[in-house]
């Protein structure tokens, strides 16, 4: 009997307009885009087609192919450089050029891919992907 009275109570909330169940169209467009922030796959860059080809949630604009993200954090920085520092000279270790060996050429891609990320998206984290994606808010 209380769910019942609490749901009918949302519904004439959300009638009312006093109550929203998440963002309202004609927000901020940082990016000049025409698509609101929180509605938009990339917010760092103006894609008003929002394609997102692998459908994780990040717009393709704001997707990089970065290989040494080893803390899942989708930049490439200074925990990264840690965790091939700790496997440095081992076999089936943290590997960005696939030759399983953690070496010097490890550390030369991951200085070249440093600082790069994936994202922001300002889609929600239940539609955007957070292991390949960074999602706002979180």
């Amino acid at each position: 009997m209380r769910i019942k009275l609490l749901a009918a109570m949302f519904g004439i909330f959300l009638v009312a307009g006093t109550a929203y169940a998440g963002p309202v169209p004609d927000g901020v467009d940082t990016d000049g885009d025409t698509v609101d922030d929180a509605f938009d796959n990339c917010l760092g860059v103006s894609n008003s087609g929002q394609e997102d080809t692998d459908h994780n949630g990040c717009g393709d604009s704001c997707t990089q192919d970065i290989g040494c993200d080893f803390n899942g954090d989708t930049t490439v920085g200074g925990p990264d450089f840690l965790v091939l520092g700790m496997n440095f000279g081992m076999a089936a270790g943290p590997d960005c050029n696939g030759d399983t060996v953690t070496g010097t050429p490890d550390l030369l891609l991951a200085g070249m891919e440093f600082g790069m990320t994936t994202g922001p998206s300002g889609i929600t984290t239940a539609q955007c992907n957070p292991a390949t994606c960074l999602c706002t808010p979180q």
